[in-house]
């Protein structure tokens, strides 16, 4: 099998170097490797050169404009030929063996679609009772249904004939289409989980935004859509999915409070319209017999 890396980069020149450094350290060498700037600030083209003679195939390049993640990464993922693609962030650390393993289990797991694994980050739990393969559905009922987030991060391994069915990922999404993309290949095809943590997060400082919450909550209720087997499944998926949103933002908007951050605290009241109208309004084009119709992501 023919395997492809491709990494998306912005504006983290200083840790691209260890991010190459930990790919050029693969048990499982990639066959090719493609690093895409999105046109930062502080230019990494010498870290990224530093590393063109460490694999069979690297190629860099440097957008002449900036085209925000989704762009940016469906971009990279057209120059890939492998049979699997792995997706790898620029600011992140991988165990040696992360390759071999990912590659290892799609192999060991024909119905699998994509791989992702543990993380070594503060915060982040394992999936202790997550089998290492699930059906797409009953992944998706089992970890996403009633749930805030994602705990598939943005860094994967997936074959390349299910990118071919799913791409491209959906700009409306911004910086999070990628948890839409993983959500969508649930539909089609299995998930399979190496319980390691393999990948060392970027521990940068990250500050809390409205826009993820809002984004992050309304692909899962689009999504909602694409997974239940009927409409009673369905019906069931909106309310736990109405509940979790709800109790999300009530603690998110109390936390603001709390720590004093007023001007957050303003923001979010004024989106107790999207939270609690817009949101859920997407089932009421179920209740009413209309075709599904994906309005733009509040807040966005």
């Amino acid at each position: 099998m023919k395997l492809s890396v491709c990494i998306t980069h912005f504006n983290r020149p200083d840790k691209l170097g260890a991010t190459l450094e930990s790919l050029a350290r693969q048990t499982r060498t990639p066959d090719e490797v493609f690093l895409w700037d999105d046109c930062s600030p502080n230019d990494p083209t010498k870290v990224a050169l530093a590393y063109r003679d460490r694999f069979p195939h690297f190629v860099y390049h440097r957008n002449d404009r900036n085209l925000n993640m989704p762009g940016n990464l469906n971009a990279v993922l057209a120059q890939a030929t492998g049979d699997y693609i792995a997706n790898l962030h620029d600011a992140d650390q991988f165990d040696p063996t992360l390759l071999k393993k990912w590659e290892s289990a799609l192999l060991g797991h024909p119905r699998a679609g994509l791989v992702f694994c543990g993380l070594a980050a503060p915060g982040r739990v394992f999936l202790e009772d997550l089998p290492a393969f699930c059906e797409g559905g009953d992944f998706f009922r089992r970890v996403f249904v009633g749930s805030s987030g994602s705990p598939i991060w943005g860094t994967v391994m997936v074959r390349r004939a299910v990118y071919e069915r799913h791409l491209p990922f959906d700009p409306q999404f911004r910086n999070w289409a990628d948890v839409d993309m993983w959500m969508r290949i649930c539909s089609t095809d299995g998930i399979a989980y190496v319980r390691e943590p393999l990948i060392s997060l970027d521990n940068s400082p990250r500050s809390f935004a409205w826009a993820q919450f809002l984004i992050c909550h309304h692909i899962i209720f689009a999504n909602l859509y694409r997974m239940a087997a009927n409409r009673e499944e369905l019906l069931r998926f909106l309310d736990a999915q109405r509940l979790c949103t709800n109790r999300c933002y009530v603690r998110h908007l109390a936390g603001r409070l709390l720590r004093g951050e007023a001007r957050l605290f303003l923001e979010g009241f004024r989106h107790a319209r999207d939270v609690f109208v817009r949101l859920p309004a997407l089932a009421y084009q179920l209740d009413a017999g209309k075709t599904l119709r994906l309005v733009p992501a509040p807040g966005a």
